[in-house]
């Protein structure tokens, strides 16, 4: 990273996927076939891949260069124990962890989540049967402080 230029940045953006985990696991569309497993972490934080793993990668990046942390493109998808779903209606549970766990991204150098389809046929913000919106209250009622 160091490589690209991340010392001189203001901020460092990294990516939790960039699509729904649940597209990935239907594999039913074009942009969603790609090699791989685990796109679905674990909310309890005892198997992986889990938000506690991936927390920890993301805060060796913040304290290797000191520059706050953005999360960008994390995908709508709503949790679900069913693996898949359908298009613009996949499951995910970043946003149902990162909204309701602000204080474990600050503590690993997070400054911010910008939540976003990575394609067409994603759940978004239209399609996330009001997840996105419970969340984001219940976020602003219990903010982390920077």
């Amino acid at each position: 990273m160091a490589q690209v230029g991340v010392a001189d940045a203001d901020v460092t953006v990294i990516q939790t996927l960039d699509r729904d985990a649940g597209c990935f696991e239907a594999a039913s569309e074009d942009d969603c076939k790609r090699p791989g497993s685990g796109w679905y972490w674990d909310e309890t934080n005892a198997t992986s891949p889990n938000f506690h793993d991936h927390l920890t990668e993301a805060k060796t990046y913040y304290t290797s260069f000191k520059k706050p942390l953005v999360w960008w493109q994390t995908p709508f998808g709503v949790p679900s124990s069913t693996p898949g779903g359908t298009s613009k209606h996949y499951r995910d549970n970043r946003v149902h962890y990162f909204l309701s766990h602000p204080a474990e991204l600050v503590g690993a150098g997070g400054l911010g989540v910008v939540f976003g389809a990575g394609a067409d046929n994603e759940t978004d913000i239209t399609t996330d049967s009001g997840q996105f919106q419970t969340a984001a209250k219940a976020y602003f009622a219990n903010s982390a402080p920077l």
